[in-house]
């Protein structure tokens, strides 16, 4: 009976006072994951419109940096078996594996590993930091307590980077300096009986044949002409008509492959404005062309 008391007693008290003494004597091990030396398979894969440098990690995920079109860069570390809750990380660079003995350890930033697809996310400021320590041969660490308590580390290994990375730096210099927001809808205007495109119109028609043949995803572009109220319905039509056509004569002219084109002629129908003012006759003279994704 003194003995169940003693045990019952040391129980209780034990997990205020003891747990230091257990969590020493029974210490939870510390994980790592790695690419295994040598093998590291670090990829670039690259677009007018993305450019990525990814690791993948045995038993763990992927990291990878990313860039788009007008975007700054950001990294991702993704962990296959996402976590239930956010997790504080600390990331630092240790020091290049020719220098095993260097002191320098570099704190690039302190984050969280989150639920989802995206676990830890690095905006641009701290990815550019990431790549440049990777580039000088240092160790990219991220550093965790798991959810089950453990200890881990993710490494990300600068073994066969420079290569890559010098790819990555000349897909980055390829990237379209406009994205899809900018050619996404274009509205030409014109002048009282003009079909003519002017060279703004053409630098913008070169752009939206730039994008078309960089994304994959453009299903087909519509291009619909207009006209004011001005003349007879008959030659409405037909000054809409040769105004969409222009349109689409340079498109092709440009490259873009004609089954890419839908294109038609409404004239004075479907105003955005009054045709009671001048201002308003000039806003109906116009073409719209718009890009379709799938």
């Amino acid at each position: 009976m003194a003995l169940d008391y003693i045990s019952s007693k040391w129980l209780v008290t034990g997990i205020a006072s003891g747990v230091l003494c257990i969590s020493s004597a029974f210490a939870a091990p510390h994980i790592e994951y790695a690419s295994p030396m040598g093998d590291e398979q670090w990829k670039m894969t690259g677009s007018p419109l993305r450019c990525g440098l990814s690791l993948p990690i045995p038993n763990y995920g992927i990291g990878y940096f990313e860039q788009y079109a007008t975007k700054p860069p950001h990294f991702i570390l993704r962990k296959w078996d996402e976590v239930q809750k956010p997790l504080r990380a600390l990331v630092v660079a240790k020091p290049p594996v020719w220098k095993p003995f260097s002191p320098q350890t570099y704190v690039v930033g302190r984050s969280f590993i989150k639920p989802g697809e995206f676990g830890i996310y690095l905006a641009r400021e701290q990815a550019l930091k990431l790549l440049i320590f990777l580039s000088q041969g240092y160790q990219a660490n991220f550093n965790y307590l798991s959810e089950e308590g453990f200890s881990v580390t993710v490494s990300l290994s600068p073994v066969k980077f420079q290569k890559v990375y010098a790819k990555y730096q000349k897909c980055l210099g390829g990237l379209l300096p406009f994205s899809y927001k900018d050619v996404e809808e274009t509205v030409f205007h014109y002048g009282i009986d003009d079909t003519m495109l002017t060279d703004e119109d053409k630098t913008q028609l070169r752009r939206i044949a730039q994008y078309v043949a960089a994304d994959s995803q453009i299903d087909f572009i519509r291009v619909v002409g207009y006209a004011d109220e001005s003349g007879r319905k008959g030659y409405n039509n037909a000054i809409s008509q040769y105004r969409a056509e222009a349109v689409k004569n340079y498109l092709i002219w440009l490259g873009v492959p004609k089954r890419k084109l839908s294109v038609t002629w409404l004239g004075a129908l479907k105003p955005v404005a009054r045709n009671d003012t001048d201002e308003g006759r000039a806003a109906n003279r116009r073409v719209v062309i718009n890009l379709i994704k799938k």
